[in-house]
């Protein structure tokens, strides 16, 4: 199991526009638009939550949704969009 981490350089600003989320990086100078289940989960990061069933477990609170482990698309969807924020070098992901 992956543990996921906020790069130490990161420093995220949020806006909300019509469903959709806009952050800059202000350590990157990159602007990223995600949906709002891209957006739950690095919040989740923000607030500490590390492995990927912490992280849906705490979008699952956030977000007032019955359930998100147990629909796949979704929870495959929010690991594909860690390891893109990854590749970005927002986030970080090591071993647990």
């Amino acid at each position: 199991m992956r543990r996921w981490t906020l790069n130490p350089l990161v420093a995220l600003y949020w806006q909300h526009f019509d469903g959709d989320w806009v952050i800059y990086d202000e350590g990157s100078g990159q602007t990223f638009v995600v949906d709002a289940l891209m957006a739950a989960a690095l919040m989740a990061l923000e607030s500490g939550c590390a492995t990927e069933p912490e992280i849906a477990q705490q979008i699952v609170a956030d977000m007032a949704l019955s359930d998100l482990t147990g629909t796949a698309p979704h929870l495959l969807q929010m690991v594909q969009g860690l390891e893109f924020m990854a590749q970005m070098g927002v986030l970080e992901a090591v071993a647990a």
